[in-house]
């Protein structure tokens, strides 16, 4: 069989079981409503897939003219690059849902979003200068531009770099939590996946270090499929799950003793709210709940006041404020309104700098990535 002939079949393939997995997935967010920026993501990787297998068709069309090749090596090219980035953003937004809002953890995710932007960007840029700095190969057989050790060594070590944040990340959240060793390492497995695309990326790297250019572009066409499948995965392990356990979530079904926390949405009379309830095993066990109004308006602090059973409400603007901690019984329906600026403050400060804490058992609690 004649290289183009397989590579048509490769990309079409590989393509079309990553295209099978995301529209799974989306359906599967859609139908549940619980779309979010992480799909949107692996939509956007999905457009560019569509790219993918088109540039390999014109390229590998035996009618197809050098300026055909050109046009078809660019949208490769491009197409390869934007898959790859946006199926690592659409994990990496995955991890941020299920990460709790006050967690350090948080910041270092948002880090993670501006350095794979700026490793998204500069790869673009780099094989965009190299191709049309030296354009000989635009009249070489083939039409393929090599893009050297440069642009491998720097491939290399961001994808590296990158899919070594999306293993460590998860790891660092679900490590210290109460739930089953069987639960637990089964996240970290759908996590860590995306160490495969590294392996791949490797192999890739290797290719494109080497003279083999049609080893070059079936490796490429491997690695983006792969990165977009293994982004899917979580919420394909999750839907697996839910159906041979019959609505049963990853993370339920069993009793923590532990704290937890709970993270949701809220819209009463237009304002959008985020409520979150922080559980402490103690003695008695303290029950901390924090609602923010992120309707308000710079330094609007909203009212503070008690609920039976949940401890203290705070509400504020984009200004932080320490909540105020009520100690509860968890086997009473008597609400101690003692409360303790000292113990919000150290509970708080040790929250923010640690961020270590139990998962509660409520429904749509952390580890919920359907």
């Amino acid at each position: 069989m004649l290289f183009h002939e397989s590579i048509r079949i490769l990309a079409t393939t590989c393509g079309c079981v990553a295209i099978c997995a995301t529209v799974l997935r989306l359906y599967y967010r859609w139908s549940r409503q619980h779309l979010g920026l992480d799909d949107a993501w692996a939509a956007f990787s999905l457009l560019f897939v569509f790219f993918l297998i088109a540039g390999a068709w014109l390229r590998s069309a035996d009618d197809a003219t050098d300026e055909h090749r050109i046009t078809g090596y660019y949208m490769l090219e491009t197409s390869f690059t934007c898959v790859i980035w946006s199926a690592r953003m659409s994990i990496l937004f995955s991890i941020m849902r299920i990460i709790p809002y006050l967690m350090t953890l948080r910041r270092y995710a948002y880090a993670s979003m501006v350095l794979f932007l700026a490793m998204w960007l500069v790869m673009l840029v780099q094989k965009t200068y190299v191709c049309q700095h030296d354009s000989a190969w635009k009249h070489k057989q083939g039409a393929q531009c090599v893009l050297g050790k440069s642009v491998g060594a720097v491939e290399l070590s961001t994808d590296i770099t990158a899919d070594c944040i999306l293993v460590a990340l998860p790891i660092r959240l679900l490590w210290d939590i109460s739930i089953s060793e069987s639960r637990r390492k089964l996240l970290i497995t759908i996590f860590s996946a995306s160490m495969i695309t590294s392996i791949v990326s490797i192999i890739h790297a290797s290719f494109e270090l080497g003279p083999d250019r049609d080893g070059e572009g079936i490796a490429a066409h491997i690695e983006a499929d792969t990165s977009l499948v293994i982004c899917n995965l979580a919420v394909l392990v999750t839907w697996a799950v839910r159906a041979f356990r019959h609505g049963e979530d990853i993370e339920s079904g069993e009793s923590f003793t532990g704290g937890g926390f709970v993270f949701s949405k809220q819209r009463n009379t237009g304002r959008s709210t985020r409520l979150a309830t922080l559980r402490f095993t103690q003695d008695p066990p303290i029950v901390l709940t924090a609602m923010e109004d992120t309707s308000g308006k710079d330094g609007e602090i909203g009212e503070l006041s008690s609920q039976p059973g949940s401890g203290s409400v705070l509400g504020s603007g984009k200004q932080e404020r320490l909540p105020t901690v009520s100690p509860t019984l968890a086997d009473s329906t008597v609400t101690s309104s003692v409360s303790s600026e000292k113990k919000g403050r150290d509970l708080g400060a040790n929250m923010r700098n640690d961020g270590r804490s139990s998962l509660g058992s409520e429904p749509q609690g952390l580890l919920d990535l359907s």
